[in-house]
């Protein structure tokens, strides 16, 4: 899989907002800070997501529309960057606004086809990542969980990593990225490729 163009479209906080008829989508979570629009940025090859250096500043779901080419046929899909969760700082009615946006977002669109999960290798599961995953499965929510910034771990250290949190996540395969190296883009792609034709199976719904 290729991506030959990404745009933005919108900022939204619905799926009926978001106006891209039937596209398959995409759907990129994670906690602040975790690298969301970097890994968009690398995957696109092109700077189309918005960045910040502030946790916690996107407070909408970003609508990318995406043109991919694969084994020589092209076609579009959408990419939404959702904002981050966890931020300490947020007051509490913010983060309950945030929740009921991303979680109404997420149970009304049969557009979905994937909830890619954002975690950052160096941290450690805790009680709130255990939710999000138990949220996931009780709804039924396919999921496939990338351990970003491995630029900043030792191998030894990611080997661990990844097995400590592929039990975490009950199996499910943990991919490798680094938006700066570009380490696991091709890898990403293709797992990306295989959900949307339908050829996936090592995830969890």
């Amino acid at each position: 899989m290729r991506i030959i163009d990404a745009r933005y479209l919108k900022s939204v906080r619905t799926p009926e907002d978001a106006e891209v008829g039937e596209l398959p989508e995409i759907c990129f979570v994670g906690r602040s800070n975790v690298g969301k629009s970097s890994l968009i940025n690398a995957l696109a090859a092109q700077r189309v997501a918005r960045t910040s250096s502030r946790p916690g500043a996107t407070k909408m779901i970003n609508i990318y529309k995406v043109l991919y080419e694969s084994k020589g046929r092209r076609d579009w899909v959408i990419f939404s960057d959702f904002p981050g969760f966890g931020y300490a700082r947020v007051s509490r009615e913010m983060a309950r606004d945030w929740r009921r946006m991303v979680e109404g977002y997420l149970l009304t669109n049969d557009r979905i086809r994937r909830v890619i999960w954002l975690f950052d290798v160096r941290r450690d599961p805790d009680d709130l990542d255990r939710m999000l995953v138990e949220w996931f499965i009780a709804k039924g929510l396919p999921f496939s969980p990338v351990l970003t910034k491995v630029d900043k771990e030792t191998q030894g250290n990611i080997a661990r990593k990844r097995r400590s949190f592929e039990a975490f996540v009950d199996g499910a395969r943990a991919h490798l990225f680094s938006s700066r190296t570009g380490y696991g883009k091709k890898e990403l792609l293709i797992h990306i490729r295989q959900v949307l034709h339908g050829e996936d199976s090592d995830s969890i719904s």
